[in-house]
């Protein structure tokens, strides 16, 4: 699955924009924690049995509740049993320590240049920058829960990291600018409350529930209608979601006074919704420095420029390290129009980028050899991760959801014959001994149904697990946009022109980290 070719050339390439990529991982980290960590359901070293679904149903928990709130940029409520006042500390050193109607953010430092004429504030806010107090609390929490030698690498690096609810937001540098534009969005929302006669109180509180509401109102109309197919997520929201509601009712049964309202299908989180993978890019046109006219950014930098990855020695992000959205958020920008391939994402299909094979930051702990290679190698992870965890195979899930009226389309009973322009693919698939070809891996299912129909979007089972649960999550939530019917043109918010802030590259320009 790993593509052999030196470099990327435009027949990897999709037509969707490169931002779908990391939006997409965002989302997924305010969905699920830790359910993917080495235990005894998901154990590499130690797979043969897996564990019986029923074990699996009972023992894997997910540590994030998979509402939409942005827990991950305001830190969830620092109330209730069991929180902590270290907790609460933390949480307040992610507020601006002066307006305290704003979140903290962080300042890009020299070697420049910025990418464009906009501000140098363009960093996560970083323990570095807070009172002792906040790092404090943030060390005895860590020490609470880490191994002593996990301990020491956290408080070396502590003044590095980013003050923020989820860590894994500053584990590359795209998904950790993204977070970013959601603290200068908030910040943003709290300066035009002030300085407009909208009728809105200009407080936290406002700022954030609009924040909230257009990025869930983005999440259907930006993101699931980008890389899932409309007709299909428009036939979920009409629905109401009926299918999610229905699963939801039936582990209610299986498993009585076990879940808060949390549930979460496995065929997503473990198989379809990592779909995204196949669309990360050997390196990016990230900004006018490590872009065009220039080298593009490897992929493997954008890891070294993040609080985990050392910031390459440097304290803060650099201002040549800031990105420019213009070459993210539209496919085939005009400004940028020299027929190269990094202005877009590559496509959804069963060919994932070379870095994918060999990740850098994974498996360092191991000794060299076969377990060390299999944790590097993200799709034999994926596929081992789905094996541990019983998913059905796509064929299963396909006649499944055929039958119960979610989807029209009939199974594609024998995978290899999407690809009969790669034979090497097509005899693995025809003569492993577990016959792949008609009991295929779900997560391969889904990507090779994708590339069965041009790889410009999921298929048709892709999208109903991707767009079902995403949508059945956000109809959960009463205050959600989508509960409550929100759309852009109700907000007092509004761009300079007075249009309303209806998609993403408008949202990252009210954000003002794009021009």
């Amino acid at each position: 699955m790993i593509d052999q070719a030196a470099s990327e050339t435009t027949d990897t390439d999709s037509t969707l924009p490169p931002v779908l990529t990391y939006w997409g991982q965002f989302l997924d980290h305010e969905l699920t924690a830790r359910t993917d960590r080495e235990s005894l359901i998901t154990s590499f070293s130690n797979a043969h049995p897996p564990q019986s679904s029923s074990v699996v149903e009972a023992q894997l928990r997910n540590a994030r509740t998979p509402r939409f709130d942005l827990d991950s940029v305001y830190g969830g409520i620092p109330t209730g049993d069991g929180v902590s006042a270290d907790v609460a500390t933390v949480i307040s050193g992610m507020r601006h320590p002066t307006q305290i109607n704003k979140m903290r953010v962080g300042t890009a430092i020299e070697p420049g240049p910025l990418p464009d004429s906009l501000d140098e504030h363009r960093d996560l806010p970083r323990y570095s920058q807070v009172q002792d107090s906040v790092r404090q609390a943030a060390l005895r929490l860590a020490q609470a829960s880490m191994s002593g030698e996990d301990f020491a690498a956290f408080e070396a690096t502590l003044p590095l990291r980013a003050l923020i609810g989820d860590q894994r937001n500053d584990e590359n540098l795209i998904v950790a600018q993204f977070h970013l534009s959601f603290l200068r969005f908030h910040n943003k929302a709290v300066d035009f409350l002030a300085s407009h006669d909208t009728g809105w109180i200009a407080d936290f509180h406002s700022a954030q529930l609009l924040t909230r509401l257009h990025y869930q109102w983005l999440i259907v109309e930006g993101y699931l209608k980008g890389i899932c197919q409309p007709a299909v997520v428009s036939r979920i929201v009409d629905s109401r979601a009926t299918h999610f509601f229905k699963f939801r009712a039936e582990y209610d049964a299986r498993q009585p006074a076990i879940r808060l309202g949390n549930a979460l299908p496995l065929e997503f989180s473990a198989a379809a919704y990592r779909f995204g993978h196949s669309m990360v890019r050997a390196a990016y046109d990230h900004n006018n420095t490590f872009g065009r006219p220039n080298n593009p950014a490897a992929f493997d930098l954008l890891f070294t420029f993040t609080g985990g990855g050392g910031m390459f020695g440097s304290p803060k992000l650099p201002k040549n390290w800031v990105i420019d959205w213009s070459r993210f958020v539209v496919a085939n920008p005009p400004k940028i129009n020299d027929g190269q391939a990094e202005r877009v994402a590559r496509k959804i299909d069963t060919e994932l980028a070379p870095p994918l094979g060999v990740m850098q930051k994974e498996g360092n702990n191991l000794p060299a050899g076969q377990l060390q290679d299999l944790f590097k190698h993200l799709a034999r992870r994926n596929l081992r991760r789905g094996y541990n965890l019983r998913l059905p195979t796509g064929q299963a899930v396909h006649r499944y959801l055929r039958q119960h009226g979610a989807v029209t389309s009939p199974p594609i009973e024998d995978v290899s014959t999407i690809f009969a322009g790669k034979p090497n693919m097509q005899d693995f698939l025809t003569n492993s001994g577990a016959k792949f070809h008609q009991r295929t891996p779900l997560w391969f299912y889904c990507l090779a149904e994708a590339e069965q129909s041009g790889g410009q979007s999921l298929g048709e089972v892709g999208s109903w697990l991707v767009a079902s649960t995403i949508i059945g999550v956000l109809l959960s939530d009463p205050d959600s946009a989508l509960s409550r019917d929100f759309t852009p043109s109700q907000s007092p918010l509004r761009m300079n022109d007075d249009s309303p802030i209806d998609s993403i590259a408008k949202w990252m320009k009210f954000a003002v980290v794009m021009e």
